[in-house]
Formats: C-alpha cells, structure tokens, sequence
C-alpha cells in the first residue's frame, strides 16, 4: 500500500489531532503516528534518490551503457518479448506493455474518490539501433505520462472502458439510470508497442538477458530503475517535488508523535 493510502486513512479519521485518554491508548496512537511519519519519510527520500538518480545519469547509446557499472539513462522504442506478450489499456484501448489506470469520481472541494484503479506491466525489451536491452520493470518504477477524460453518462462511460478488465458497476453511479450527476475522471497511462520512451538503472549482463538475444537486463530492485514516457527533467522535478512534501508530512507526524509519547510518559511518572 502506498503511504498516500495511510495519509488519507489517518486524515479521514481526524489525523492526528485526536483527543484519546489513557496511557495504552495514546502509547498506540503515538506509535501508529510515528510509524505512518517514518513511512511517509521513508517515500520521500527514496523520492528524492529518484530525483537525484535522474538528474545526475549519464544519457548514453545501449551499446555504451552495457559496459558502464553506473546508472545509465537510455532511450529506445519498445517492443514485447513475444508478438502476442501484450496487454490492451482499458480506457484507451492500446496495445501496451505497461498501463495503469484510475477511475474517480470528481467530488467538489475535495479533489476526486477512488472508484477502481489497477496497474499491469510486461517485460519487454528496448532498442535503439545500437543494441538491447531487456526491462523488467514493477510498480513502482513507473513515471507515466496520463491522458485524462471526463464523462456524465452511463453509455459514454461504458464505451471508454473495457468491462473485462475494468471492475466496478457504471449503473452505481447514475441517477436516473443513464445521467451521472457527478462527473467521472478517467485517468490512464500507457508504455505503447513502439513507443520511444527513457529508462534509468544499471545494466546487468550477468543475468537472463542473454537468452533473450539481448544485450543486457534493467530491472527493478537494488538496480532503481525508472521507467518514464516523459521527459526525463519532468520526471525528475516530480519526484523532488512528491519527495520534499512526503519528507514535510513524515517530520510533521513525528513531532505530533512524540508530542502524544511525551505526554502519555510524563502521566504515568
């Protein structure tokens, strides 16, 4: 679960302004906050790592970057490892290696609610004329670029997504059974077959890349790749940006954390 879901939870929940008596009770609140700050902390410096590990890599052909040790930047069009080792964007509808999607119901003053969301990735293998490059990304390696939509009606909301992999019910969300009095966002970011996109990480020859016919592996892990259809500066200055504010929420929940500790301590004494 990412530490965004956390935030929300405790925010919901009256953050950490809650009022709770007793010694065990503020002890277990204390240490919830605390815990919820060091996740929060812990997301925004491995943010600004990203940050840094962009900005700083050497953007090299993949025929150079296979001999470095180093983080690399390379840049290439994708293709699968397989013709039919594809996936099809539910909002979108294109042939992809990677996708993610959110669904959300655009509520005033208050941003957006989840509906449904997901995200589905391939390996795939990167190329550039010099050489390449097998990519196993995860999750977390992702910086897409997303196209949004809007929509109001049942008929459109089913038409721009796919029911086979999309999981929630549109008539949940109408009020006469076809007009939806509340807009919903379709937000979606795809890695397209074809595509020319921009990884960062170490190049591992050493691995299973070669009985792919490949030059070498990226993967996810100790390597800290990033996977980005985006320029590579944007991508940077989001992750410092997400980094510096994970970093301002994890010191402001520590304080309250050992605010809640001191004075369930200084009861008892």
């Amino acid at each position: 679960m990412s530490v965004e879901y956390f935030l929300r939870v405790v925010m919901l929940s009256g953050g950490p302004g809650l009022t709770i008596d007793g010694f065990l009770p503020s002890l277990l609140l204390g240490t919830v906050i605390a815990w919820i700050g060091w996740v929060a902390a812990t997301s925004g410096l491995n943010s600004v790592r990203d940050w840094w590990r962009i900005l700083t890599s050497e953007s090299l052909p993949i025929d150079e970057a296979v001999a470095t040790n180093e983080p690399v930047q390379i840049r290439g069009h994708v293709r699968p490892l397989q013709p039919d080792d594809t996936l099809t964007s539910p909002i979108l509808n294109r042939e992809c290696v990677v996708y993610e999607y959110t669904i959300s119901k655009v509520v005033q003053d208050s941003g957006g609610s989840t509906i449904d969301s997901d995200t589905a990735y391939r390996s795939f293998i990167i190329a550039d004329g010099t050489g390449e490059i097998l990519v196993n990304p995860d999750e977390d390696s992702l910086s897409l670029k997303t196209t949004t939509q809007r929509t109001t009606s049942k008929e459109e909301l089913i038409k721009r997504t796919d029911d086979d992999i999309v999981e929630f019910d549109p008539t949940a969300y109408t009020s006469d059974g076809e007009t939806i009095p509340k807009p919903i966002e379709l937000r979606e970011g795809t890695i397209s077959v074809g595509e020319e996109i921009t990884v960062v990480g170490e190049t591992n020859q050493k691995s299973e890349g070669a009985l792919r016919d490949t030059d070498a592996v990226m993967a996810s892990g100790a390597d800290q790749l990033t996977v980005m259809n985006d320029d590579p500066t944007n991508t940077a200055m989001r992750n410092a940006a997400r980094g510096v504010f994970l970093l301002m929420l994890g010191a402001i929940f520590g304080i309250f954390a050992i605010l809640i500790l001191r004075s369930a301590i200084l009861d008892v004494i």
